[in-house]
């Protein structure tokens, strides 16, 4: 391959397979990069960057924002940005952060995908570094791929082998081996590791990968391995039972709601059956009704090397309402800077009970400098399900949306056994016409030896807690006596109510977008309750207003 010449094209014109946030794009053609929590303007390729901000910025995704203008000033842009790289980076180094496997194999992807932007107006010689180019990084994908972590890294890196020898002419011999290796790789990897840690939106950036693959295959004629089309069959179920009723993804680990379509788009790919998994998805347990959905985060944050990133959010929840959600996480604050990475993965910023400012799962504090932050301290059980009637917890199955009776679900964490002996038990319905939302949510010490514990720590006021309810920015909140009215963008208007246990007010919160340049501020209702004894239990009720 090193010896052959540079490919003299394209076999087939390339289509966009990806098309990202019109807002930023308009951004990026007004000279305003929003990258990882910064802006960068004028030369972005000169700039002086983190190591991650450099990888989003080299990885060329933020061609999915001007492919959303669509406009020739937008293609300009492209094509300018695109060539003076080419000029910047002539050849591979295999030990700069550009030309790590994984954002090379991105970086193909995008140039790839949109060279629709890139290539008008170029005649053949002004064209050839983009095509040498692709072909270099052809080269460096075959012989680096392989030095890729497992996982979505692993999975850019050799989709964007795959992609660019199906694309380009004289490449051909390389396709067929890429794909077998992409779809081989995928199976051994499994949805644990695709998944990893236990992000919504990481599996949807993997199953788009597989998928865009397997359209570039079938639009070239390729035969592609069977185990590619079987593990996107597989992700499928998962994604759409962790689907909200707006067509985003839960924001929990790391992970955002995904770009706008790439869901929908994934699933209408995919083979099989069109209903979502049963029981939990990938943890996380799901109520829907009519067009009303919840997510809940029923399992511990994953061990091993995904804890650096994993988040403290367990039994944390998300509601969305048609088009809007209402109730949220904060988001993934890895592209705002060190502090509000480390500060996005505590339970104060998911919507979830918090324990007078303890996470549910906490932070090694005995790492050493420059060690990475990772949950060591994590619940041993946790469960979630409906209770059969002889109060055997059984797996949890909310029925149909369209269900006659409302969706139950009852579920637990010990994570302040050790530390205080308390275990936190939520307990949610949602109503059949998905206008009502009720939830208890208690903290017990269950056996001797807990109450021992409790009796010991708890201060003579009590032991103080906050049930947090972070609110989707564009809801607006007000405090009208002993309640929260929310309004919607629609005009319909929510009112959160509580039992009186606890104090009910309004903070402020923010979403963590990373498509915005700063987080976006917003409200949380939060509930502020002392446990004074051995048990408390809250109610708190989220319903349209009219329902009763």
């Amino acid at each position: 391959m090193n010896e052959t010449p540079s490919p003299r094209g394209f076999l087939r014109r390339p289509e966009p397979k990806a098309i990202g946030h019109q807002g930023r794009g308009e951004q990026i053609v007004a000279g305003e990069l929003p990258i990882g929590g910064i802006v960068l303007t004028g030369d972005f390729l000169t700039a002086e960057m983190s190591p991650s901000v450099a990888a989003e910025l080299h990885g060329f995704g933020w061609l999915d924002d001007l492919a959303a203008v669509g406009s020739p000033k937008a293609r300009a842009v492209a094509q300018h940005h695109v060539l003076h790289w080419l000029k910047r980076h002539r050849t591979p180094h295999a030990d700069a952060p550009e030309w790590v496997p994984a954002i090379a194999g991105r970086r193909v992807l995008h140039w790839i995908f949109h060279a629709g932007m890139i290539l008008p107006g170029l005649d053949r010689e002004g064209a050839e570094p983009y095509f040498r180019a692709l072909d270099q990084h052809l080269i460096h994908l075959r012989a680096t791929w392989y030095d890729t972590p497992d996982g979505l890294p692993r999975l850019e890196a050799l989709a964007g082998l795959a992609v660019g020898a199906m694309s380009l002419r004289d490449r051909q011999a390389v396709a067929q081996p890429a794909l077998i290796a992409l779809a081989e790789e995928a199976d051994a990897m499994g949805l644990a590791t695709l998944s990893e840690p236990r992000s919504p939106e990481t599996l949807l950036e993997a199953m788009a990968l597989l998928v865009w693959t397997q359209e570039v295959a079938d639009e070239g004629g390729h035969s592609s391995p069977p185990e590619l089309r079987a593990i996107i069959a597989e992700i499928a179920p998962i994604l759409r039972a962790l689907r909200h009723a707006d067509g985003g993804l839960p924001c929990f680990h790391g992970g955002g709601r995904g770009a706008a379509g790439r869901l929908d788009r994934c699933l209408r790919a995919a083979e099989g059956a069109a209903l979502p998994a049963q029981g939990l998805a990938m943890g996380f347990a799901r109520m829907a009704r009519q067009r009303s959905t919840l997510i809940l985060d029923a399992a511990a944050p994953p061990g091993g090397p995904a804890a650096t990133r994993a988040h403290a959010s367990t039994l944390g929840i998300e509601f969305t309402v048609a088009r809007q959600p209402l109730i949220v996480n904060c988001g993934p604050g890895d592209g705002f800077g060190e502090l509000w990475a480390k500060a996005s993965r505590a339970t104060p910023c998911h919507s979830a009970l918090c324990l007078d400012g303890l996470s549910s799962s906490r932070l090694d504090p005995n790492r050493a400098a420059g060690e990475p932050d990772m949950l060591t301290e994590r619940p041993a059980l946790v469960w979630a399900g409906d209770c059969d009637a002889l109060g055997n917890l059984t797996a949890p199955e909310c029925g149909p949306t369209h269900s006659p009776d409302p969706a139950h679900l009852l579920a637990g964490h010990d994570g302040w056994l050790d530390s205080h002996g308390l275990t936190h038990l939520r307990e949610l319905w949602l109503s059949p016409d998905g206008a009502t939302l009720q939830g208890e949510d208690s903290l017990a010490a269950l056996d001797a030896s807990a109450q021992s514990r409790l009796d010991h720590l708890r201060p003579a006021e009590g032991l103080e807690f906050d049930i947090r309810f972070h609110l989707h920015p564009d809801v607006q909140a007000r405090h009208q006596g002993d309640e929260i009215l929310l309004t919607l963008p629609t005009g319909d208007e929510w009112r959160f109510t509580h039992d009186g246990v606890g104090r009910l007010h309004l903070e402020a919160s923010c979403l963590l977008d990373r498509t915005l340049a700063q987080p976006r501020p917003s409200r949380q209702i939060v509930i502020s309750a002392y446990l004074q004894s051995r048990a408390v239990q809250i109610g708190w009720t989220l319903a349209r207003s009219g329902v009763r």
